[in-house]
């Protein structure tokens, strides 16, 4: 990373090693035969690295695949199309209706073309059709699931952490709770989705270390002002879940919310799948309010909640009616048509890299950030002297703040930094530290 030594040093990288050489030795600057242009694209190149070294981004999905692979099975090609343009690391799907199909999809969709780092959740048999979990085991690892039953379909809750760079030496990690769930459809069967929404609230809030929630799947709402499932969705149980584009209202046969519908795709019958056009807002993924900020280490990339493939040009209309829909690629909106009668639901989760880790020489050394004094505190069991380039750098990899020493109380006051997420960087130990003010 950078170190920031004074006015007239240069900023450079902790790879150029003979810097860190030199000032040590105590030998001029000039040893080193930098240039002024050498360090703006030191500079620059920072910005890229650190950018990338402090935050990913998961592409998170949930798809209704129209009763998979029980209707047409030879549609595993058709998702295949849909899931290599996409690309998630994160794939919730329901209307599956075996084990057998939740294996075609990671074999057959998934970890095709020389990919091989999918993996899925365990298949659990339940009444009706079922919901499973895909993720990238790149980024993600799966810590726990576990089945919530209702009168109708089971919902399925998975735990995934993600894999952060220095997991390996530390406990510290994001962990993202989701659930998948179909509630009861049709018209006229209101309360029976509201009494499997208190089952999944009352259930949320028994789970005290809940982060990062995400709650996907097709909800078969008809519009926040019928639905009383809406409310217990966002409220129910103490516990505040939020629509990521905050958008209620009646959305069936409303041209108003066409934009947001996401089914049916299709005006003539097959595979068993819905007609009418698009007029109905069932697919959802809603998120906890901790992911509107990095106060868990993940925030919900603002802007990025969208039904692929709707273009808000086809109320009422087929997918692939007139006009022509370009928001997708030819090939893929044609999948999305045959694949199912709804279109899958999509956003981005901004997350940290790695988790917090004291190196062995700082054993006993405790940092943490103070919201009444606004200081980062630093307590130590064992003697160490610290000095000189501490460093705040901001999500974008820009450092934001400096300090030759801690002051009298073992501190560094940010009481002038704004409100976010900031890597502390203590470069004579190569020692960072994620916190959030």
């Amino acid at each position: 990373m950078l170190s920031i030594i004074n006015t007239n040093d240069l900023i450079c990288f902790r790879s150029l090693t003979n810097y860190w050489r030199i000032k040590k030795m105590n030998l001029p600057l000039n040893t080193m035969r930098i240039t002024k242009k050498t360090t703006i694209l030191f500079l620059l190149l920072f910005t890229i690295q650190a950018n990338a070294q402090l935050t990913d981004t998961l592409k998170v999905m949930s798809y209704n695949l129209l009763n998979f692979p029980n209707v047409n099975p030879n549609r595993i090609d058709t998702l295949k199309g849909i899931l290599d343009y996409v690309k998630p690391d994160i794939l919730m799907v329901c209307e599956l209706t075996s084990a057998a199909g939740g294996d075609d999809i990671l074999f057959n969709a998934l970890n095709v073309g020389g990919v091989t780092s999918y993996e899925s959740a365990a298949f659990s048999n339940g009444p009706d059709t079922d919901n499973l979990l895909y993720y990238n085991s790149d980024k993600l690892a799966l810590k726990e699931q576990n089945v919530i039953t209702t009168a109708l379909r089971d919902i399925n809750e998975y735990v995934l952490y993600y894999k952060s760079i220095d997991i390996a030496t530390t406990t510290d990690t994001t962990f993202f709770y989701i659930y998948v769930c179909h509630l009861k459809a049709s018209s006229g069967f209101e309360a029976e989705r509201n009494a499997e929404a208190q089952q999944l609230k009352t259930y949320l809030a028994t789970r005290t270390n809940r982060q990062n929630i995400l709650i996907g799947g097709d909800f078969n709402f008809y519009g926040s002002d019928t639905e009383p499932a809406w409310n217990t969705i966002l409220s129910g149980s103490g516990v505040t879940i939020v629509d990521p584009i905050n958008t209620p209202g009646h959305w069936n046969s409303n041209s108003t919310f066409s934009s947001i519908h996401t089914q049916s795709t299709r005006t003539a019958s097959f595979d068993g799948g819905s007609t009418g056009g698009m007029d109905d807002r069932f697919d959802l993924i809603f998120i906890s309010p901790d992911l509107n900020s990095y106060v868990n280490q993940a925030k919900y990339v603002p802007g990025s909640y969208k039904a692929i493939g709707q273009d808000g040009l086809h109320y009422n209309d087929a997918l692939i009616d007139a006009p022509l829909n370009t928001s997708v690629p030819f090939n893929v909106l044609h999948n999305l048509y045959n694949m199912s009668d709804h279109l899958p639901v999509f956003l981005k989760i901004s997350v940290s890299t790695y988790a917090n880790s004291v190196p062995e020489a700082l054993t006993g050394m405790k940092v943490w950030y103070s919201s009444d004094s606004e200081k980062l505190m630093f307590t130590f069991e064992n003697p160490i002297k610290l000095a000189g380039n501490f460093m705040i750098v901001d999500l974008s990899g820009r450092v934001v703040k400096s300090f030759d020493h801690l002051d009298g109380e073992n501190s560094l006051n940010v009481s002038d930094l704004d409100s976010g997420m900031y890597v502390l960087q203590v470069q004579q130990y190569e020692y960072s530290m994620k916190f959030v003010k």
